[in-house]
């Protein structure tokens, strides 16, 4: 019986995972299509809701006994992601209640979650224990008192050698963020076999700290680099050549695009293998101790796949429109560029602007245009006029600019569009004027009216002073065709 409820609770983990996967595919499609799809923020859900499906998936594939307490954890954690989403959505439209009220949901979804699983984790404890012949209690203290003091000729204690294509995988998961736990490891076997005063945890947190985590590196590479000389060892690469090549790494990762930032992850890791590939031969210069099983994954380890390759999805979807940019061919100042049935023209005002794949940032789109640079856009849509006037469409933008921005302030021109005598053009401006920043601030939109259709420019120009936006707005020219229709 007892069996039976462990296989019926292995396929509830198996039933949780496949929901929550469900669930990351359905949010990965609704934030592709969304107006913020270029952004990686806009991927949070799909995101979190995939490493939920992965480790839900990975405890039931290694029969894991958390329970109903470990299924009620993936549920408020569930709740959290999906407030942060809900709270990433405030903070795009700057809407402060929302930030504030998804903001509260999660925090308390979050820090409800933690005991939940802190118990399955118990529970699972007390299984495997059981399982594997141990006493639900260790012996009491009394019993020794005193630890034994090693002997003068025990073998150290040290981490066991870990292969540098192992180490690349870690790294490269984790987008490098597993090298404060590498440190760690590090600096500790550094203080067993040199005896010295260096403290692990203080050299692990001090790499989250910009520019002196390079200090902290080169420091304990030196101390390795002693090591392996007063061994006997030959070290090609000196510890200031190893700092400066993770320094070279950092910048880099700021020139190249986003999404080659596994190449940058895969430069950043070079020096980390150098020196981890030092300290396996100072490791296996001697008789010592492992720490864990040698050639394997811990489970903190197998954590950093679980928790990166979300981190991984996230940046690369993060990076289409990025991705798009780059692949779009280069366009000149004063090149005229049309949508596919060339009923308008568009003059690009300078070369950093590019023509991207159409349904990069929106759906139902005739052209898409894109400038890196600046961070602006432009896109043209064109709809049936169904007999409307140009009111009723400057009203129907006004309401929905209205119902993302609480606050906003409104300037508009008329003026008939260029290459027509008698068909208007509307030419607005809407600016947030709240107490947070919208990212989608200001916005420019061009609405010219025909007979039979509606041309919409819709564009984010920026703030900056050299935007360049406005003039590509201002540059739409009906050809002969939009004319005659």
């Amino acid at each position: 019986m007892e069996e039976h409820h462990r296989k019926k609770g292995r396929f509830g983990l198996y039933a949780q995972s496949l929901l929550y996967l469900a669930v990351t595919v359905w949010s990965a499609v609704g934030a592709g299509q969304s107006p913020a799809a270029g952004d990686a923020l806009a991927y949070l859900a799909p995101a979190g809701f995939g490493l939920i499906a992965w480790y839900s998936g990975y405890a039931a594939l290694k029969r894991y006994r958390g329970g109903a307490w470990f299924v009620a954890g993936n549920v408020l954690l569930a709740l959290a992601v999906l407030m942060l989403s809900v709270l990433y959505e405030g903070y795009r439209t700057a809407n402060p209640n929302t930030m504030l009220g998804a903001g509260v949901v999660a925090a308390v979804a979050t820090l409800a979650a933690l005991p939940l699983f802190w118990r399955g984790h118990q529970r699972h404890r007390r299984w495997w224990r059981a399982v594997h012949g141990f006493a639900e209690f260790e012996p009491a203290a009394a019993i020794s008192p005193e630890p034994a003091a090693p002997a003068a000729n025990a073998p150290p204690l040290l981490f066991p050698p870990h292969s540098n294509w192992r180490l690349l995988w870690l790294m490269l998961f984790s987008a490098t963020l597993y090298a404060p736990f590498l440190m760690y490891r590090i600096a500790s076997d550094i203080a067993v076999l040199a005896g010295s005063r260096l403290n692990p945890r203080r050299c692990a947190w001090q790499m989250l700290i910009p520019l002196y985590n390079f200090n902290v590196f080169y420091r304990v590479a030196r101390q390795a680099g002693r090591l392996a000389q007063a061994g006997g060892m030959a070290v090609k690469l000196s510890p200031a050549a190893l700092a400066l090549m993770l320094v070279a790494a950092t910048l880099v990762n700021f020139a190249i695009p986003q999404f080659l930032f596994l190449l940058s992850c895969l430069l950043a890791s070079i020096p980390w293998l150098v020196l981890n590939a030092w300290m396996n031969r100072l490791r296996t210069a001697q008789p010592a101790q492992w720490r864990a099983p040698p050639d394997r994954y811990t489970w903190r380890q197998r954590s950093v796949f679980l928790a990166g390759a979300p981190l991984i999805v996230l940046g690369l979807l993060g990076s289409k429109t990025e991705f798009a940019y780059f692949a779009a061919p280069a366009l000149a100042a004063q090149q005229q560029v049309a949508g596919p049935g060339a009923d308008y023209f568009l003059t690009i005002p300078d070369s950093q602007w590019r023509v991207v794949e159409r349904g990069t940032l929106y759906p139902d789109t005739d052209i898409e245009l894109v400038n890196r640079t600046s961070g602006e856009w432009v896109v043209v849509r064109i709809s049936p006029s169904q007999q409307q006037s140009l009111d009723g469409f400057v009203d129907q933008r006004q309401a929905l600019v209205a119902a993302n921005w609480n606050d906003y302030e409104m300037q508009e021109t008329r003026r008939f569009a260029d290459g027509s005598d008698n068909i208007p053009m509307s030419l607005a401006r809407y600016s947030y004027k709240g107490p947070l920043t919208s990212r989608d601030s200001p916005l420019l939109v061009a609405t010219v009216l025909t007979p039979e259709r509606v041309f919409e420019v819709v564009s984010h120009a920026g703030n900056l002073a050299n935007a360049s936006a406005a003039q590509l707005v201002e540059s739409f020219r009906l050809a002969a065709g939009g004319n005659e229709s």
